[in-house]
């Protein structure tokens, strides 16, 4: 589930998933509508059952998560 503290500001001041550009981040969203929206597949191998826009997704997702995670660390206080 993204959140507000999943988006930063990029260097031309769109609102964007960090570690993700502004096209990535719409590309994201599309594809995420696209596959909520679709029937799931029946699981055959992990390789059969994604789908290209699943994989594409999930390239993104991991590109996100890669770059939240040191983001979050570094933005924490303590107290």
């Amino acid at each position: 589930m993204i959140k507000d503290d999943d988006y930063e500001l990029d260097d031309c001041g769109n609102r964007v998933l960090i570690g993700l550009t502004a096209e990535e981040t719409a590309e994201y969203f599309r594809l995420e509508e696209i596959i909520s929206k679709s029937m799931p597949l029946p699981q055959v191998t992990r390789d059969e059952w994604y789908r290209p826009e699943d994989r594409r997704w999930l390239e993104l997702y991991e590109k996100h998560e890669s770059a939240r995670r040191p983001f979050l660390k570094s933005s924490k206080t303590m107290h």
